[in-house]
């Protein structure tokens, strides 16, 4: 089965169509609204796959699954086959809501099997200032 080299989740991901070289940028920790709930414009997620003995024809099934603070799921499939020695997948999500303070957890699933997972934790709202 195919090995995962790196997982990272971040604010975006660039790819260059001439280098093919990957930027990764603002890696995601934390995030300190100052009111509930917010929208997390975009978060890409990036994994490394490399190819193992016998995984040439091999169709494989990633799922990256996102779980809120307050326990919403969301889950983005995707098929891949990895022709050459390594495969990087790129996950995009836009307007991610998060209702409350917690861990924003990031799961990665191969073939229904753990992987990793990254978590990002997501502060208390900052003090409400109250016109005069």
């Amino acid at each position: 089965m195919a090995r995962l080299e790196f997982f990272v989740v971040a604010e975006s991901v660039s790819i260059d169509m001439q280098t093919n070289r990957a930027s990764v940028f603002n890696i995601l920790e934390n995030f300190n609204p100052s009111v509930f709930p917010f929208t997390v414009h975009s978060i890409s997620t990036m994994t490394l796959w490399i190819q193992e003995d016998g995984d040439a024809d091999t169709d494989f099934q990633m799922v990256l699954k996102v779980t809120t603070p307050s326990g919403a799921e969301v889950e983005l499939p995707t098929n891949f086959k990895i022709p050459e020695r390594r495969h990087r997948l790129v996950n995009n999500l836009v307007g991610l809501t998060i209702d409350g303070p917690g861990d924003l957890v990031f799961e990665i699933r191969l073939n229904g099997e753990h992987f990793a997972s990254h978590t990002v934790t997501v502060n208390s709202a900052g003090p409400s200032v109250q016109p005069e």
